[in-house]
């Protein structure tokens, strides 16, 4: 770890210490983390946590928001939430998958139809279940999904894709080695940038876009040179809902039920608010300056025929047979 990022991580630790220091003994806060903006009207997530909010007035418990990454990265709240210093993460699904492999399926490319069918699996299945067992062995407890957006689509500083050909010829910003590959599988060419790089890269021609919902470009003004998005629901924008299980299971069941309730709450705000978003955001795109290109009839089945082989070297084979028997119950 080099020095600056031990510094931002021994901050982040005597920030959660001084909270819990500076706590009456019978206050019970809950703090809250996420990278993203406390600002519930564009921030999906900060849907979430008005509605958990909300739903613990009255209780035994306040929630306490720390918004933009002020306890540290993806990785630095992940470690504190099963230390039991933070209560509950909002985190990057990938951010579980080093202790529970089985979370590689939510990030599989074209697997799921769209949002309606990812909630249907997760509600008609043991999926969540059986991604919580290495969880709740390490002290953190997956408490369900939010969504940060519509499904994940293609944005490019070139021309419309209608078709899977128009990819060919495009280099695509990869978030790691498993979208390289399906990118690739696609037609296009990739090359991995972090994200705090992607704005420069394709400004200066070293990538002509990236595969993420809609409200990445809007939200970063990306909208300004990827000119071009294609819907393509290649999969749910998800992220994860994390929870201190140490912490969790200090609880008493009225107080569980608290909890239990006002996360069902964040989760059903999250959902409201990506309703209401999925009616205006391709007017925002449009109102920006983004041409919308819809995908031809047939184009988005050769993708995901495509991109299918590439799911067994992303993930295990038994358990991408877990998902696969979960959609044919979802679809039949």
């Amino acid at each position: 770890m080099t020095l600056m990022k031990s510094g931002k991580a021994l901050a982040s630790l005597t920030l959660l210490l001084t909270t819990a220091m500076a706590a009456p003994a019978f206050a019970a806060d809950v703090k809250i983390a996420m990278n993203g903006i406390d600002d519930p009207t564009t921030n999906a997530e900060a849907a979430f946590v008005h509605g958990f909010a909300n739903a613990l007035k009255g209780t035994d418990f306040k929630a306490v928001i720390f918004p933009s990454d002020t306890l540290g990265s993806e990785k630095e709240r992940f470690d504190e939430t099963a230390q039991g210093l933070v209560e509950v993460d909002l985190a990057t699904v990938s951010t579980g998958v080093g202790m529970s492999p089985l979370l590689k399926g939510i990030l599989l490319p074209f697997l799921f139809k769209d949002s309606n069918e990812f909630d249907a699996v997760i509600e008609k299945s043991d999926l969540l279940d059986e991604m919580n067992k290495p969880l709740l062995e390490n002290g953190v407890r997956l408490a369900g999904f939010n969504y940060i957006g519509v499904g994940i689509g293609i944005h490019n500083s070139q021309h419309d894709v209608t078709k899977m050909s128009d990819l060919k010829g495009l280099r695509l910003r990869a978030l790691n080695a498993e979208q390289l590959e399906y990118e690739e599988a696609l037609g296009a060419s990739g090359t991995i940038v972090a994200w705090s790089e992607v704005a420069n890269a394709i400004q200066v021609g070293i990538a002509d876009g990236y595969l993420n919902p809609p409200n990445s470009s809007l939200r970063t003004g990306h909208t300004a040179f990827l000119t071009h998005f294609t819907p393509a629901n290649i999969s749910p924008s998800t992220r994860a809902v994390f929870v201190s299980n140490d912490w969790y299971e200090t609880l008493s069941a009225d107080e569980k039920t608290q909890i239990d309730k006002a996360l069902d709450a964040g989760i059903t705000a999250n959902r409201a608010w990506l309703a209401n978003w999925s009616d205006s955001v391709m007017a925002r795109m449009e109102k920006a300056g983004v041409t919308i290109s819809q995908l031809e009839p047939g184009e988005r089945d050769k993708m995901v025929k495509a991109t299918a082989p590439t799911w067994t070297s992303i993930m295990a084979v038994d358990d991408l047979q877990k998902y696969l028997d979960a959609l044919k119950i979802v679809r039949n």
